[in-house]
């Protein structure tokens, strides 16, 4: 009876799979036929092209298009017009590269609110000595006109630095339009040229505000001030002001600061929009912050590419500039982290695969270029029309701003914030103004370059960490020749940019586990994303549940959210055509009560196919409800009963009828059917996964989280046993002999007889330990005692973590907090994975032979090559090892240098320890001993796992 149902569970199967394909191929080689009658938005001619560098006139592609309003239904519907597939994907591809982001309806409300009221008497006058380039003392600017409104002040002018890298003799009205600032803030705060004769000698307060602070501490610590003091003079600017949590009217005050009232210079504004002209004229361009220049290569100490001259310069000028803290720097460390800019042949290789083609215009928003022309070649040899501004002005048309480094840093971010689109090669303070800029102006298109949003201060390293870590893995290995420019280099490298083009999001907040300053520190700026504050949706008016139709303004908002609605579903749900959906939901009805007839787990293709359909259903199911219902939902017009529909002009012609059979979810349905159906005839070949595999995975991983925490406690109140946990690991692991497959991390290291061994004397103090912590993890265990092969590597692991972690506070002075932060961000957490997927080791039941262990302390360096060598390992691992052959690892390393085969990992692991994050050794470590716990083993994956009590469900109680 039994073989009966299965065959006719058999028969049942190949009928749906046919049934399905059968549906499929029919769709697929039929013409597009509408499911249900359509109301959509029609179709128009004469699609949007781009436009030539022969136009006179550029035209931007986000202008905004035709629009008209038909306040009668429309009754026929017009096709699109024929025209070569390649014209059409070439202008749809183009067109894609240069496109914004979506703004979703948010505009600038920087307005003050309904209860904002003008400022109150002045209790005294604030001054301000501004820091850094442009760009941070633009921020800072905008946070003391806060500060000046928080505490009451009248704000004087405030002082542009003078004294940085640049040496900019420029004041304010030179830079900016001193008395449009002082117009545009009079509702808010009282601003003045200069201090008053009378008290120009009278004694002041000197302060430095503190970093990042609220209103609590202007209102309480600094206004008391004013009680002693008439004038207060602010040694310092920026990042005086926290980023959140401060009143809305505030923040709005900020950004109204920043975006309207502090305005570039008339001379500076009209050069700027000059130069913008001329980068229109040859058609939508690209602005590359290019930080290529000699101060950002000596500030973060990056030399990749650089001779040993230029690298030589580089460090004698860090060292010679009092306020750079670190002045120790290694390039390759810096690289490997992702702190360095990139080289322009990096930005060219970047460009090229997100498909600019050579022809675009790209507009070099920087200084000197370190290196000139010839660091440039690469670049220009991709993209020939570079242009800056001393190639787009005369030399008399620049005279004014030459020796200005502020003035000539202006022109460049005008040009960069009105650019088409805008990229940064390294995200510094410009980079962040520009990107928040154009957020505000409506989130105009920026390509970050895959940057780790970390803003995290390191104590030891005292600068902002920002990383372009796979850009750099991916660079680094065409240098090495491993990967080639191409298809699949530009597939990623898009992939990994789609989400980094500046569309609207919420401000990041502070990164978890940060406390106290490094949690201010770690929060994105106001100033490079000023959502929500100052951006707000923007809402059309609803009466009586319909649109109120405002003529062709609220036509042309409703249009376009049709457009990006109808582009969303495209892009996110891919929905399939209705008529489809409801054949799917039938067979899925019919397979779902096969399958509760016929319980057969084992079998593949009825678990996935009921997965697939159904799925497939219930994510289009709104498409099937909003088609039914299309009548319903359309709004009308309040002085018709008929349905009101809006036309809009020149839509994407990307945009199809979704009522219809789409070919691709056809493809998709067609290759997904076949291939369940070879998977589920491919017999031994394939385990099925079920539910148990993932409650077992989720078992052994929370079963592994308490060892490591039992581990770690322990180790923690015994951190004098850590050299002998270590050793002990290795000399359990390296009894592995290659030739017979036998030894290797299998636990025999406990029994008495191998203990007791001259290579082990001394150890019984660390496995008494273990043996300890053993007791407690088998009385938590559900699945069975913890295996000692298992517990002597996993206590390894938890040894070198503790002394990865205690190298970290001893850079930190000794702070824990700041150490295991330190730790935290520059550790190599990550690249225990593979050790811990090793989870499952068997027990030997007898002790390992003898003589396979070398006597560390006793043994030459050439006895220690020839043990490593015999088990596949070789000089390198010897020298990373070192801390796990013996007690004394500064003693086994200075026996390990006299060997000239080893002496250069020696030097590089010990150059690496010395760094912040001493990533080369961290992972060479992890990595050898990774290997050397595996040797010999068979993992089990199901160990430690247990059955899970099953529930009677009729006994269950609603």
């Amino acid at each position: 009876m039994q073989k009966k149902r299965w065959r006719a569970l058999v028969v049942l199967r190949k009928v749906l799979t046919c049934a399905i394909c059968s549906i499929a191929l029919v769709a697929l080689f039929s013409v597009h036929v509408p499911a249900f009658p359509s109301s959509k938005v029609p179709k128009f001619s004469d699609p949007f092209k781009l436009p030539t560098k022969r136009e006179n006139k550029y035209q931007k592609l986000s202008a905004e298009r035709s629009w008209t309003q038909e306040l009668a239904p429309s009754h026929s519907k017009s096709p699109l017009p024929s025209r070569k597939l390649d014209e059409a994907s070439g202008i749809l591809e183009m067109e894609k590269l240069w496109k914004p982001p979506s703004n979703r309806d948010f505009v600038p409300c920087a307005n003050p609110s309904l209860n904002y009221t003008p400022p109150a008497g002045s209790r005294g006058y604030l001054l301000v000595h501004t820091n850094g380039g442009l760009n941070q003392m633009r921020a800072g600017i905008c946070d003391m006109v806060a500060v000046a409104r928080i505490i009451n002040a009248t704000l004087v002018i405030p002082e542009l630095d003078k004294r940085s890298f640049w040496q900019d003799s420029s004041n304010f009205s030179d830079v900016f339009d001193e008395d449009h600032f002082i117009e545009a803030l009079a509702i808010d705060v009282k601003v003045i040229k200069k201090l008053p004769k009378d008290l120009a000698n009278a004694t002041r307060a000197v302060k430095h505000f503190r970093s990042w602070s609220g209103m609590e501490y202007y209102e309480e610590e600094i206004a008391s001030m004013w009680e002693e003091y008439e004038v207060i003079r602010a040694a310092k600017s920026d990042s005086r002001l926290a980023n959140n949590h401060l009143p809305s009217d505030i923040q709005k005050l900020r950004c109204r600061a920043c975006y309207e009232a502090l305005r570039f210079a008339p001379q500076i504004e009209a050069m700027g929009k000059l130069l913008v002209d001329r980068m229109r004229s040859y058609g939508p361009y690209i602005a590359l912050h290019l930080r290529y220049e000699k101060d950002m290569l000596a500030f973060s100490g990056c030399t990749h590419d650089l001779s040993q001259d230029e690298a030589d310069e580089l460090r004698v000028i860090r060292e010679n500039t009092p306020y750079w803290k670190v002045k120790e720097i290694d390039s390759r460390e810096q690289r490997s982290k992702g702190f360095c800019p990139l080289t322009p042949k990096e930005v060219g290789i970047l460009l090229t695969a997100l498909g600019y083609p050579s022809t675009t215009p790209i507009y070099i928003a920087a200084g000197e270029i370190y290196g000139g022309d010839s660091r440039m070649a690469d670049l220009q040899s991709r993209y020939p029309l570079i242009m800056s501004k001393e190639k787009l002005a005369s030399v008399e048309e620049l005279e004014p701003f030459i020796n200005h480094a502020s003035q000539m840093a202006a022109l460049d971010y005008i040009v960069s914030v009105e650019s088409d689109v805008f990229i940064p090669s390294y995200s510094g303070n410009m980079a962040r103004a520009v990107e928040g800029h154009r957020r505000y102006l409506g989130h105009r298109k920026t390509i970050s370059p895959d940057r780790q949003d970390i803003y995290l201060y390191i104590h030891t390293f005292g600068c902002v960490d920002l990383s372009w870590k796979s850009l750099v893995r991916l660079f680094d290995k065409l240098e090495q020749g491993t990967m080639r420019e191409g298809k699949n280099l530009s597939s990623r490298i898009i992939e990994i940019h789609r989400r980094r083009q500046g569309s609207p999001r919420k401000r990041k907040g502070p990164i978890s586990g940060t406390k106290g300053m490094d949690r201010f520190r770690s929060e994105e700026a106001f100033y490079v994303n000023p959502l929500p504050d100052c951006l707000c949706r923007k809402e059309l008016p609803i009466v009586n549940n319909s649109l109120t139709m405002r003529g062709i303004g609220a036509s042309r908002i409703l249009c376009k959210r049709k457009k990006e609605r109808e582009m969303d579903r495209m892009e996110r749900l891919h929905t399939n055509p209705s008529l489809f959906n409801s054949i799917l939901f039938i067979l899925y009805v019919v397979v779902v009560q096969i399958h509760y007839h016929y319980p057969l787990h084992n079998l593949l293709s009825i678990n996935t196919l009921i997965m697939i359909m159904g799925v497939s259903f219930l994510s289009t199911l709104p498409s099937l409800v909003s088609s039914l219902n299309v009548n319903a939902n359309t709004p009308t017009s309040p002085h018709s009963t008929q349905p009101l529909s809006i036309r809009c002009n020149k839509i994407e012609a990307a945009v199809t009828d979704e009522d219809g059979f789409r070919r691709r979810d056809i493809l998709k349905c067609i290759g997904a059917s076949v291939g369940m159906e070879l998977i589920a005839n491919s017999g031994a070949f394939v385990r099925t996964a079920t539910a148990a595999d993932l409650i077992q995975r989720r078992q052994r991983s929370e079963f592994l989280s308490s060892i490591k925490s039992t581990l770690y406690t322990a180790l923690k109140a015994n951190p004098d046993l850590i050299p002998s946990i270590l050793t002990l690991a290795l000399n359990d692991a390296i009894t592995y002999d290659k030739a017979t497959k036998t030894g290797g991390p299998n636990g025999s290291i406990r029994f008495s007889s191998e203990i007791s061994r001259s290579e082990n004397k001394g150890f019984a103090g660390a496995l008494n330990l273990l043996e300890e912590v053993k007791k407690e993890i088998d009385s938590y265990s559900k699945g069975g005692p913890i295996a000692y092969a298992d517990l002597i590597q996993f206590a390894a692991q938890s040894a070198t973590k503790s002394t990865f972690l205690a190298s970290a506070i001893r850079k930190c002075g000794g702070n824990e907090e700041k150490g295991s932060l330190l730790y935290s961000a520059y550790g190599s957490n990550g690249q225990w994975g593979l050790f811990d997927r090793t989870f499952g080791r068997t027990d030997a039941q007898e002790p390992d032979p003898e003589g396979r262990v070398p006597l560390w302390e006793k043994a030459t360096v050439q006895e220690m090559k020839d043990k490593f060598v015999s088990i596949g390992l070789g000089p390198r691992q010897l020298a990373v090892m070192s801390a796990f052959l013996g007690p004394d690892q500064t003693a086994t390393e200075a026996l390990l240098a006299t060997d000239p085969q080893v002496l250069p990992w020696v030097e590089k692991y010990q150059r690496s320890r010395e760094t912040v994050s001493q990533t080369d050794y961290e992972v060479d470590l992890i990595t050898t001993l990774t290997k050397l716990s595996g040797f010999g083993q068979q993992i089990n994956y199901e160990a430690y796992t247990y059955a899970i009590p099953k529930v009677d469900i009729t006994k269950l109680k609603l």
